[in-house]
């Protein structure tokens, strides 16, 4: 497995389709695999994770970790925990790719691995460049390379390894912009991969020169050793590395301003880059020709092509190709005279540009936390010291406090019996003080006492006045939906009613079908009101029972949801159940009917026609969690903490404008309170929202 070239390279790699690792997994391994043989584990999975099948992998390293574990075969498990860094590596969760890589290190020095230590102080390195740190990365770098030229008659693995290091510690040069040291290093590893016969890294070298001599304005030169790099992939049949080096060659024309060429060199990369399925290149193509065009003032096709990768990039999360296009498409709107768009692109820009700075600001505080904890220890220690020495100066001098205490003893004891004397006097004044101060002593706590009943009291008049507060906000709140939302569905009734009863014969067939479904729309509303109006008035005058008994759960959900089906489908919502078990509840059925109902109602009025909702439980500790996740439209923050409060007001129509009464989460609130569990939501606007809710099991 070699995790090198260009980093452009490696992501390709990320964004290929995987495998689905299910039951026929081991029906897609080769029939030479033999379970009981360590070496086939590691051979197969280096072979899976080069060619991208991490799914495949992570199964193997899974079952070879425990196999490893099972037998005590440290070597078999080490070094599956060593591909297992290199799986999240692939999956780009470095944190825990460099944790592991950390792990196993000392163990392939215990056991004198040459080549594993190599690898995986290349792979240390390697996390250590996606966080930035290029001292660290560096420092790795070199590690490596100085482990390998201490290897006497390296054979062609190590002769491998020393090129890929050599590989990686070119392009941090580039990066660094330390271009000199690029081309000086360069010929080692040009040599190396000449020797080795090895055309893909020969090629990947030249790559990375060629840009260095961009880098330091020697066009002629760059443009000759791009050429050589595209000849090698050319003649390997490697379209896909090729295509990059076709948009490292547009890029030098667009240097010297050579638009014709540049703009034919960026299309034929951007056909390749289709052609492999390689969204990312397809996106930076199509950037640098709209920065073709916007130079050519064509600026219709180049607005089309920004605003094209703007929605791509959101899709797929690529936030720098969204900064750039921002950025230029402000230049281009302000080049065009359109200044107030090329301001909201550059607050757009900003804006992200921002938030990606934090994210990096955030990374670097948590290294200033981690050194300012190290630092604190230290002093901790030193203050320990401290002690012991304040301590053992307390010592001697408690020790010198005895030699003068004794020679004190003899003094006291001449005063001690004018002391008695006095003290026989001072004891009965003491105790007629003594009475009167238990009197006022008394006197206090009952005062106390009296203080804390005043004190209850007026923390029960509080309680008082807050529940009769709510409760005349409920009453208005009662009040002004009877009188609008139930008001407006009659208006719409009589109006219809008056048009159909006394225009009948002059109405047209399709206009009476319109007045008699908007008739019914208004009845359906009605009685959805009426029979909110009801279940909440139930549950206000305690008059609904509460009545649980053992249910199916799995069953409730799937009759609730045949109920709204038809709904969802009207608007093409997608509702995935991934409740696929027989879970065993106590609960009172019609209750907890009602709860799931009213949340998946809300989801589906408040998702956009062709959305997607997602229901799924776990259970912790008792209790089962329920979470309806959909695509809708999002609650603002300030709205969450009031969804269920009668008075609350919050009430919003739904993506085809349906009406709403604000009362089903209030009901679902009251009918969980009485299941002795919680309900509580997350959105983002724009995004959709998440409602959860937990009830006991039993």
């Amino acid at each position: 497995m070699r995790k090198i070239l260009v980093i452009s390279f490696f992501f390709f790699l990320c964004n290929q389709s995987l495998f689905s690792v299910n039951d026929s997994i081991i029906s897609q391994l080769p029939d030479t695999f033999d379970s009981n043989n360590p070496s086939h584990y590691i051979d197969l999975v280096t072979q899976y994770e080069n060619k991208g099948n991490l799914d495949l992998a992570k199964y193997l390293i899974d079952e070879g970790i425990k196999k490893g574990q099972k037998e005590k075969n440290k070597f078999l498990e080490t070094s599956l925990t060593y591909y297992l860094a290199d799986y999240y590596y692939f999956k780009q969760d470095y944190k825990q790719a460099g944790e592991l890589y950390h792990n196993v290190l000392p163990y392939f020095e215990e056991i004198h691995d040459s080549l594993m230590i190599s690898k995986t102080l290349n792979s240390i390195g390697l996390i250590y460049s996606f966080q930035n740190d290029n001292e660290k990365t560096l420092k790795y770098y070199i590690l490596d390379y100085e482990l390998l030229g201490k290897i006497k008659n390296a054979n062609r693995k190590i002769k491998t390894e020393k090129i890929v290091v050599l590989t990686n510690i070119i392009n941090l040069y580039r990066v660094v912009k330390q271009y000199k040291q690029v081309i000086e290093e360069s010929q080692l590893a040009i040599n190396l991969a000449i020797e080795l016969s090895d055309s893909v890294r020969l090629a990947s070298i030249l790559n990375s020169v060629a840009l260095a001599y961009k880098n330091m304005n020697q066009i002629d030169k760059s443009l000759e050793t791009f050429l050589r790099a595209k000849s090698i992939f050319e003649n390997l049949g490697d379209e896909f590395r090729k295509a990059f080096v076709l948009l490292n060659i547009g890029g030098l024309y667009d240097y010297t301003n050579q638009m014709d060429s540049s703009c034919k060199y960026f299309y034929l990369a951007l056909n390749m880059f289709r052609a492999n399925g390689y969204v990312y290149g397809i996106l930076s193509a199509q950037n640098d020709i709209a920065e073709i065009y916007t130079k050519s003032n064509n600026f219709d096709l180049a607005r089309k092509l920004y605003c094209n990768n703007i929605d791509s990039s959101k899709i797929y999360n690529f936030n720098d190709i969204l900064r750039d296009s921002y950025s230029s498409l402000a230049d281009l709107e302000y080049k065009a005279g359109n200044y107030k768009k090329a301001y909201d692109f550059k607050m757009l820009y900003n804006h992200l540009n921002d938030s990606l700075f934090t994210i990096e600001k955030d990374k670097q505080y948590a290294e200033l936390q981690t050194k300012y904890e190290t630092v604190q220890k230290e002093s901790e220690i030193n203050l320990l010291k401290s002690e012991k020495l304040t301590r053992e100066n307390e010592l001697r001098r408690n020790k010198l406090l005895k030699w003068i205490g004794f020679s004190g003893i003899l003094i006291l004891l001449v005063f001690f019996y004018i002391g008695i004397v006095f003290y026989n006097q001072k004891r009965k004044a003491n105790n007629l003080l003594t009475e009167k101060n238990n009197q006022i002593e008394l006197k206090n706590e009952q005062l106390q006492n009296l203080n804390q009943d005043i004190s209850q009291m007026n923390e029960k008049l509080q309680v008082s006045q807050i529940e009769l507060t709510n409760a005349n906000h409920a009453k208005d709140r009662f009040f002004s939906i009877l009188a609008h939302d139930l008001r407006n569905p009659f208006h719409t009734i009589i109006g219809q009613s008056y048009l159909l009863s006394k225009s009948y014969e002059r109405l047209k067939p399709d206009e009476r079908i319109k007045y008699a479904s908007d008739i019914l729309n208004s009845c359906e509303q009605v009685n959805r009101l009426l029979e909110n109006l009801l279940e909440w008035a139930r549950t206000q005058t305690k008059s609904i029972e509460f009545q649980p008994q053992q249910l199916d759960y799995n069953q409730l959900v799937l009759n609730s949801l045949s109920m709204l089906q038809k709904n969802a489908d009207e608007k093409m919502i997608v509702i995935e159940n991934n409740i696929e078990k027989s879970i065993s509840i106590c609960a009172d059925y019609a209750m907890l009917e009602t709860i799931v109902r009213n949340l998946v109602n809300n989801s589906i009025k408040f998702t956009h026609r062709g959305g997607f909702i997602k229901l799924s439980v776990f259970i912790n500790n008792g209790t089962l969690i329920t979470s309806i996740r959909d695509t809708g439209v999002g609650i603002k923050k300030d709205d969450l903490e009031k969804l269920f409060q009668i008075d609350s007001n919050v009430k919003t129509r739904g993506t085809n404008y349906e009406n709403g009464t604000g009362l089903g989460l209030v009901i679902c609130k009251e009918f969980i309170d009485l299941h002795k569990g919680e309900i509580w939501a997350e959105s983002t606007p724009g995004e959709g929202s998440v409602f959860h809710f937990s009830i006991p099991i039993t």
